[in-house]
């Protein structure tokens, strides 16, 4: 029963872990002297289209017998700008595709998630990236096996990149602390993490001007949640580096990875007490495609 339990909670983690945008400076940008303001614009005719995938390697000891737990999700859609609700973004998104497919020693699982093709609704975001607004999000609704049901607003609690909010120029450097609380039945996950960002230049992708922005991060995160009887509870620590390319005049990212690690326990504490080591490593590209 126990190794049930276990599956279950990877898909849920499949679909909820939310480690904000990061990234890792690579050679080739060039400097830039001038103050640079960066923050989402999108555009109000062509739509961008994004597609999100993520592969979570987990690896669990228990009692002394390793389990390793492969995960791959996808999550596309399109974003365009559909006006302004007071000084913030709102914007029309159109979603296409969401699924995933988990390797466990029970075998192979998973599968597309076809009600939410075709759904469309509107968020609102600060300049900076941060939601101002996902509630249209929260009612489209399905259903994750093994996790019960959740809605679409989990997907963009963490969808866009976090700009800072002041105007920068190359080589400065700047925190953001962030936060991230996700919920499906039975499950509440906290996300905290704290990213050293720095802006390393402008560089030119399919001839957009980009600016780049390196990033470490340390965090924490927690999940609490129910499963076939048991009171299941994990909480770990969370490492990443990623890279991100920003649009500077069209106001969009075009691409993010972000390459982190997850290192904690989890813990049971009914109908017995029991502790297993746990680590996932977690790799997601969300990039605008063709």
């Amino acid at each position: 029963m126990f190794g049930r339990s276990i599956i279950a909670l990877i898909i849920f983690f499949s679909f909820v872990i939310c480690v904000p945008g990061l990234s890792q400076a690579k050679s080739g940008a060039n400097p830039r002297a001038d103050l640079l303001k960066l923050e989402y614009k999108f555009q109000t005719v062509n739509p961008v289209k994004y597609q999100v995938a993520t592969r979570i390697v987990q690896n669990i000891d228990i009692q002394g017998q390793a389990m390793q737990n492969n995960i791959n999700s996808i999550f596309g859609c399109s974003i365009k700008a559909a006006g302004r609700q007071d000084s913030n973004l709102k914007l029309e998104i159109s979603t296409d595709t969401l699924g995933q497919s988990i390797e466990s020693p029970m075998g192979v699982s998973g599968g597309s998630v076809p009600e939410i093709k075709g759904k469309v609704f509107s968020v609102v975001i600060f300049p900076d990236g941060r939601e101002a607004d996902i509630t249209e999000a929260e009612k489209v609704v399905y259903s994750l096996e093994g996790a019960g049901s959740t809605n679409l607003a989990q997907q963009f609690m963490d969808f866009f990149p976090l700009l800072p909010t002041n105007p920068v120029k190359a080589g400065d450097i700047w925190n953001i602390d962030d936060s991230v609380r996700t919920e499906a039945t039975g499950n509440v996950t906290n996300t905290r993490v704290n990213s050293v960002d720095k802006l390393e230049g402008i560089e030119t992708i399919d001839g957009i001007e980009c600016a780049k922005i390196s990033s470490d991060l340390t965090g924490t995160m927690e999940l609490k949640t129910s499963n076939q009887g048991m009171e299941i509870f994990m909480k770990g620590t969370v490492t990443g580096t990623g890279t991100l390319f920003f649009a500077i005049k069209e106001g969009y990212f075009l691409k993010q990875t972000v390459n982190s690690k997850v290192t904690g326990n989890l813990e049971i504490s009914s109908p017995e007490s029991m502790s297993f080591p746990m680590v996932m490593d977690v790799n997601s590209v969300s990039e605008v495609i063709k």
